[in-house]
């Protein structure tokens, strides 16, 4: 996995990688942002949409369970995501933190 960070001020917007001969766009705790044929498409997609995507909701998705709940995220870095159970981002809203290990090994997955 290699990093994408911003040319102004290094800022980490996520990463790319090569798996199964494509490019994926990953961001910065190695959530999927897209698929691409090279490595030039995803490093754009992260430049464009890796830090942006962190103020979306996104869905998150139980492997063994199967169950799908939408989340707000709270923090990101590169070792975890902190997220809020929940449409909406409140206080007293549950929350749950998911490492970066967690979503490579398929334990949870998060998608917009």
């Amino acid at each position: 996995m290699d990093e994408v960070r911003r040319r102004s001020d290094g800022e980490l917007c996520g990463h790319v990688e090569a798996r199964d001969g494509q490019w994926y766009a990953l961001t910065v705790f190695g959530a999927v942002l897209g698929r691409h044929d090279r490595r030039q498409e995803a490093t754009d997609q992260v430049l464009t949409d890796g830090l942006p995507s962190l103020a979306e909701r996104w869905t998150l998705r139980h492997a063994e369970s199967g169950g799908e709940e939408i989340v707000c995220i709270q923090e990101a870095n590169a070792a975890a995501v902190t997220v809020a159970r929940g449409y909406y981002s409140l206080p007293g809203v549950p929350i749950l933190r998911i490492t970066a290990a967690q979503i490579t090994s398929g334990e949870w997955e998060l998608y917009r």
